[in-house]
């Protein structure tokens, strides 16, 4: 399964079974991340997918009574050692963390089943693992006692492969303000021991070693304000773990999401064209002509074709276009496709999304001939350089063209070649019934699909993967046009394998498509000006 697949079924549900119980989501940027924001604490835990696999990343949690006193030392804004600005709702400092919550990863993922058996197993770890962890380390003495152990084993606190304090050098300064918060008896024994850390930083040149010596002599400042507010040897401590626990529960108690929402089925709609003055009125509101006059879809033709004397001539063009308007153009809006265009014998509908156009196009030829493209999606900053490349058969800066296809359906290629065979009314009209219900199918994840980088690049990968062309992916008049494209796409994902495929195209290109090697090169001399322009996980 691809990740984009993975990650929709998942996201879909920790968003059931978490959302209702406080959690937020932060779904965009590189990995999602899901936040429980609580009087006296915050949680937090990221994830990552990719083809056929799911990985939970480190648990960790802020608490309050601590950080406000990191804060005090650090300012409202710094993360040591990353350059990161706290915003308060998925980046923040955090206090502890859950170690073994990483371990918990998916493996491999190939059926919606996998996925599953995964989420659930993830529920059991974070319905009781996870819900543990947290009402241990919201008790201080018991984060205390983990410290001594620590020290025991002489590992430290904050050590990046086995420690469990967050942060660089701000881990040592966590750990004294928890040990003053609980009057801890070994406290001094630990600013010692931080003392000689910093030392030892500084000896060392260890990275952040002058951030460290500055920021522990503010906190040697803040340390005696602190007032406690635990003890190691509380004769009431069951009872405060105990009050802990139920506000724990409030936030980590199951409200028993199904184990998978079976899909809706879609309810067969009964087609019914609409009528031929609606669907003009409507598109006089969507078509602009070159005059910037709105008008109907058929007044244009009208316009092209010239006056009433030619329009017997047009005739049969103009009863196609108003078979397409009563059968497609109230669907296509209704998917959000509501820009009407029109590129000499080629009519096209576009949804803009963050990265460019979806794009459903149809030619219409002079005898009325009908034929359906396949759903495109074009990805403004790829043609902004594909522009830049000069290679036989270019075939210009055309709004209607993609960048991504969608392969149409069998059923549909085979009426395509039925109407340009024989463009009856009759086949005509079965073309476009086929094609509503097409539309009606499969464009909502269309949409959803196309509309991310992550998925294009993830099935430009998958391709590769099965020594698969990307032609069957990508636009152009030829081949070596399509994988020029891919190149460019990939580029601009900032692929940590580019090299590898580009030498690999480049080899392919000597040996098949020598006509096409200087558009390779240009590329070759372009590739310092093209900085990353698409968010995807590689």
């Amino acid at each position: 399964m691809l990740g984009s697949e993975i990650r929709k079924m998942v996201l879909r549900r920790l968003d059931a079974e978490l959302k209702p119980l406080g959690w937020k989501a932060y779904k965009s940027g590189h990995n999602p991340a899901y936040v429980l924001d609580t009087r006296y604490y915050k949680v937090f835990f990221e994830m990552g997918f990719k083809e056929g696999w799911i990985g939970f990343f480190y648990l960790e949690m802020a608490i309050k009574d601590v950080e406000t006193y990191i804060t005090e030392c650090l300012g409202p804004e710094r993360i040591p050692g990353f350059s990161l600005t706290i915003d308060n709702k998925s980046i923040f400092r955090k206090t502890i963390k859950d170690r073994n919550f990483s371990n918990y990863n998916g493996g491999v993922v190939e059926t919606v089943d996998d996925v599953n058996v995964v989420v659930e197993h993830f529920f059991d770890y974070f319905f009781g693992s996870t819900k543990k962890f947290v009402e241990t380390n919201l008790y201080l003495p018991n984060i205390v006692r983990k410290m001594d152990e620590f020290t025991s084993l002489e590992i430290i606190w904050g050590d990046f492969e086995k420690g469990f304090l967050c942060g660089i050098y701000d881990s040592y300064l966590r750990a004294l303000t928890i040990s003053k918060l609980c009057n801890d008896p070994l406290y001094n024994e630990k600013l010692d021991y931080v003392e000689l850390r910093c030392k030892i930083y500084e000896e060392k040149n260890y990275p952040h070693y002058k951030d460290f010596r500055r920021d522990f002599e503010r906190m040697k400042e803040i340390l005696p304000t602190i007032e406690p507010k635990y003890s190691m040897d509380s004769p009431n401590e069951e009872a405060e773990m105990e009050k802990i626990r139920a506000m724990v529960a409030k936030n980590f108690t199951p409200v028993s999401a199904p184990t998978d929402k079976p899909k809706k089925k879609k309810t067969a709609k009964k087609f019914v064209p609409t009528p031929s003055e609606q669907v003009n009125k409507e598109l006089l509101i969507l078509l602009g002509s070159a005059q910037g006059e709105k008008e109907s879809l058929l007044s244009r033709i009208k316009s092209i074709f010239g006056n009433k004397a030619k329009e017997e001539e047009s005739s049969p063009q103009k009863q196609t276009l108003e078979n397409v308007g009563c059968y497609l153009d109230a669907s296509l809006r209704s998917h959000g496709f509501c820009n009407v265009h029109r590129d000499k014998s080629v009519f096209y509908y576009t949804r803009p999304t963050d990265v460019g156009n979806l794009i459903f196009s149809f030619t219409v030829g002079d005898n009325g001939r009908l034929c359906i493209n396949p759903p495109s999606i074009r990805l403004d900053k790829v043609e902004e350089w594909m522009q830049k490349l000069f290679y036989p058969f270019k075939p210009g800066n055309f709004g209607c063209f993609g960048t991504f296809t969608l392969q149409l359906p069998k059923p549909l290629d085979e009426l395509n070649d039925v109407v340009k065979a024989s463009a009856t009314d009759e086949n005509i009209k079965q073309l476009c019934l086929a094609t509503w219900q097409f539309i009606e199918d499969k464009f909502d994840d269309f949409a959803e699909n196309y509309s991310s980088p992550q998925y294009l690049w993830e099935r430009l990968c998958a391709y590769s993967k099965k020594s698969i062309s990307w032609e069957r992916l990508l636009f152009g008049v030829t081949p070596p046009e399509r994988v020029l494209r891919g190149i460019v796409f990939i580029k601009l994902c900032n692929d940590n394998d580019f090299e590898d495929k580009f030498d690999y195209v480049e080899t392919i290109f000597k040996k098949k498509a020598n006509d096409f090697l200087p558009a390779l090169e240009e590329i070759k001399s372009l590739l310092p000006e093209m900085k990353k322009e698409y968010e995807v996980c590689c």
